[in-house]
């Protein structure tokens, strides 16, 4: 018997039932003892499903086990021919052969009393469905699909392969996990995993290495192919977008190393010290072969910062220290300071502040950045060669941010001003993703409430965009009410959801029989009927059981029961007088007779602003809180300004009115 024995397949009879023994006594784990016949018999079997298929004898295992293209290719690094040989059991696993994959299972059998290996390789790409459900269990990341950390440390770590790696890092990821949810998270990895796989062949590796990092393994690929799969994996994930979470936006900072004559382990770490490279601006390329950080989009700009010292040597001393990573403006005094601060506003990031300079010393220009609110989004180091405790306390009082003596420390300078405009980016970027949120959700607000309005004025006969026109004037009346009086204790939340509920005040009458809505004299019977839309309308609201006790259907029944009361009390349905109707009701009543005065459809039948006021305060449409009739007229132009606006324009920053205002 030769070395080696690949054997062609005999006849057989019943080739499903012995494959079907051979494959229960491997998944046994028990040594198997055969004749040769019998051991060429189940090899055929195996041949059905594995592309070689081999008999290794004690000599072969002990001398020359490799199979050829392995041993062509490198040393074995992990020889399962001769485990299965010491324990006298089954070993499998993955080789890697420059682009191809193979799965290999050697096994311990004895055959005519002899030992022998039996081994079968099968080749396969990585997505192939030969892996098998053993394979597939350990080695694959639970939440992206692809391969997992223990995949890397099994069969890849110690491999010797000539391959582009890669680590790829996903900016931010923190930040999106505490702004939107972890599920924003998970759904960005997969979204990530998905486009990558999209991207590289199969013969590549993508490999979940931990958290938001991901390695990926390319074989056999050239350095400048390499180099430009990396830039457009890079560009392909700046511009995804994330299933359910439209805001969410991707960016990454890959690093990438090519490996050969090293370990994959020694590649990977010299691919993430490049990756940590590219985290330093993020959304950028480093690769061994292009040292300059390669982009696919342009940098964003280097933080501005605001030097001020009276002192030129100082300020060539900060210069040296952060001209490299930063972008400088010079003041050589307070009033200058004050005066490039706001030529150029928000595109400064930090202002380093010598305290002691004459005309306007450092406190001084400090507590008027603080009168102007500019401290809010704007921090300032104070920098100073006195550093009692009087001193510095006094800065920290005053909105410093940091404090930082002279003479300088060149690394601290550096580190206090990186970490600092850092802090303050971030922060700047978490109330932009805030602000679209509440932006979104405003929108989506105007849509839903737009399309109920549309559904009500077509089912009772009003004027056209009589109700969005009535929530905008009770945004209006509210912002003044709370500007003149602190009464009703109302917060800038409140104002947002009794302006929204307006939409909701004659919800009522889609409960009333058309013939009454739309007849063109009512009788006293049919006038009594069409009164009761008010407690129509909270009986509909008090049906949402579920949504009881939340904030927005509390004002919504307000409305709906109480916006035909009065000031006097000769309103219905309950007859309350004065502060016992919910002011949430006495605006929307207001707003609502305004409009009914001045934005009829029929441009005829509308009473110029000025009449309809006179008529309100004179109490033609019964008597209203006085304090709400001056705010009225308070905010008269405004209203004539927007009685154009038949439509309620897309919402800008301020929505239905200034965000300022939300308290």
């Amino acid at each position: 018997m030769g070395a080696v024995r690949f054997l062609s397949p005999p006849r057989e009879r019943n080739p499903r039932q012995r494959f079907c023994a051979g494959a229960k006594a491997m998944s046994e784990n028990a040594i198997a003892k055969m004749t040769m016949r019998q051991a060429e018999e189940e090899m055929a079997c195996f041949r059905k499903i594995y592309s070689i298929v081999r008999l290794l004898d004690l000599k072969t295992i002990e001398e020359n086990p490799c199979y050829a293209p392995w041993r062509e290719a490198h040393p074995c690094t992990r020889c399962i021919g001769r485990e299965a040989l010491l324990c006298k059991g089954q070993k499998s696993k993955l080789e890697h052969v420059g682009s191809q994959i193979y799965q290999a299972t050697a096994r311990y059998v004895e055959v005519d009393g002899n030992p022998y290996v039996m081994e079968m390789i099968q080749p396969l790409d990585p997505d192939s469905d030969a892996l098998s459900h053993e394979d597939k269990r350990l080695y694959t990341d639970a939440l992206t699909g692809v391969y997992n950390r223990r995949f890397y440390e099994d069969e890849l770590r110690h491999k010797f392969l000539t391959a582009g790696v890669a680590m790829i890092d996903l900016d931010d990821f923190k930040l999106c996990n505490d702004t939107f949810g972890h599920e924003a998270g998970d759904a960005a990895l997969c979204a990530v995993a998905s486009i990558i796989q999209h991207n590289i062949r199969s013969s590549d590796m993508l490999i979940r290495y931990g958290g938001d990092e991901l390695l990926l393994i390319l074989p056999m690929i050239p350095a400048d192919d390499f180099a430009r799969k990396l830039r457009l994996i890079n560009q392909k994930l700046s511009g995804a977008r994330v299933p359910g979470f439209e805001r969410l936006r991707i960016t990454s900072s890959i690093g990438g190393v090519l490996s050969a004559g090293v370990s994959i382990e020694e590649a990977v770490k010299l691919a993430d010290k490049r990756m940590y490279q590219a985290k330093r601006q993020k959304n950028m390329v480093v690769t061994e072969n292009e040292p300059q950080n390669v982009r696919n989009v342009q940098s964003p700009p280097r933080p501005t910062v605001l030097i001020v010292d009276d002192s030129p040597m100082n300020r060539e001393i900060l210069t040296e220290i952060l001209g490299k990573d930063f972008q400088l403006l010079e003041a050589s005094d307070g009033a200058q300071c004050m005066s490039l601060l706001k030529q150029f506003g928000s595109g400064i990031s930090l202002v380093l502040l010598d305290i002691v300079m004459p005309d306007m010393d450092g406190f001084e220009v400090l507590a008027r950045m603080a009168g102007q609110d500019l401290l809010n989004d704007l921090p300032v180091i104070m920098v100073s060669s006195e550093d009692s405790s009087t001193v510095i306390h006094r800065a920290y009082e005053l909105g410093a941010s940091d404090f930082i003596r002279r003479p300088f420390d060149a690394r601290i300078v550096h580190r206090r001003v990186t970490n600092i405009t850092r802090l303050y980016a971030r922060q700047r970027r978490l109330r932009a993703m805030v602000s679209q949120q509440f932006y979104d959700r405003e929108k989506n607000d105007q849509i839903l409430f737009g399309i109920l309005s549309q559904v009500m004025e077509v089912h009772y006969g009003e004027s056209s965009h009589h109700i969005p026109r009535v929530q905008r004037i009770t945004g209006i009346l509210l912002e003044r009410l709370c500007q003149k009086t602190d009464r009703y204790n109302l917060t800038g939340a409140d104002r947002r959801l009794i302006a929204t509920a307006a939409a909701l005040h004659d919800i009522g009458r889609m409960a009333i029989d058309d013939r009454i809505l739309n007849a063109p004299d009512l009788t006293p019977e049919q006038k009594a009927i069409l009164r009761t839309h008010t407690i129509l309308g909270e009986q509909m609201l008090e049906n949402l059981a579920q949504y009881q006790d939340e904030p927005l259907v509390k004002f919504a029944l307000q409305i709906c029961r109480w916006h035909h009361e009065r000031w006097d009390g000769s309103g219905y349905p309950d007859g309350l007088k004065g502060d016992s109707i919910p002011i949430a009701a006495q605006v929307v009543a207001l707003a609502d007779a305004y409009d009914s005065l001045v934005g009829k459809g029929d441009k005829h039948l509308a009473l110029p602003q000025a009449q309809a006021i006179a008529e309100l305060e004179a109490g033609t449409y019964g008597a209203f809180n006085p304090l709400l009739l001056e705010c009225l007229r308070d905010v008269k132009d405004r209203l004539a300004e927007e009685a154009g606006m038949d439509t309620p324009a897309p919402p800008e920053k301020r929505l239905l009115f200034d965000e300022t205002s939300l308290g």
